[in-house]
């Protein structure tokens, strides 16, 4: 078997684009030879952060998601704006959630593919570490809770489903296989 493509794409046209989301519809010959056609959405880089305080503690954002209409206890994140560096998005989302800065950052492992059966979204993961609490400035869209949580708590939050968010589940357990908790 190969890891090459399989798939070829007759055409492309945008079915929707709002200021989050692309979606495209693909005609496309399959992996079998045959006609097909692929629907992708298409977002910016998601960024998520973990940060981290001496007491291995982290903090989290709680906020209602509309798409699964449930509460959602996360890491802070959000997406990179166009052309923006996803450091720089990191430092930005979590300044903007939690009125966090740090000095200290760090990649989490490497970048990850939140859904890759139907979306083109890559994520990045940061640690963040020495940090400064100042004045958060959510998102009109936004209405978030913080907490700081110990990082023992937050693995349990994971193994019980209370934190369900990919990005925030994969965040934790490589900072917790990180730091051999």
């Amino acid at each position: 078997m190969s890891e090459t493509n399989p798939w070829r794409t007759i055409a492309s046209r945008l079915i929707y684009e709002n200021n989050w989301i692309r979606l495209r519809e693909d005609q496309v010959v399959t992996p079998a030879g045959t006609p097909g056609i692929y629907g992708v959405v298409e977002t910016r880089n998601a960024v998520g952060v973990v940060a981290l305080t001496n007491a291995q503690e982290i903090y989290l954002v709680g906020q209602y998601r509309y798409p699964t209409k449930m509460y959602s206890w996360e890491i802070p994140e959000g997406g990179a704006e166009v052309g923006e560096a996803p450091l720089t998005a990191a430092q930005r989302e979590l300044r903007e959630e939690t009125g966090i800065t740090a000095t200290c950052w760090e990649p989490l492992g490497g970048e990850v593919h939140t859904s890759n059966c139907f979306t083109a979204e890559r994520g990045f993961l940061f640690l963040a570490q020495d940090l400064s609490q100042g004045k958060s400035a959510p998102d009109e869209t936004e209405q978030l809770i913080s907490r700081k949580v110990p990082l023992v708590q937050a693995l349990e939050m994971v193994d019980t489903g209370e934190i369900a968010d990919g990005l925030s589940v994969i965040a934790i357990l490589r900072l917790a296989r990180t730091l051999g908790v």
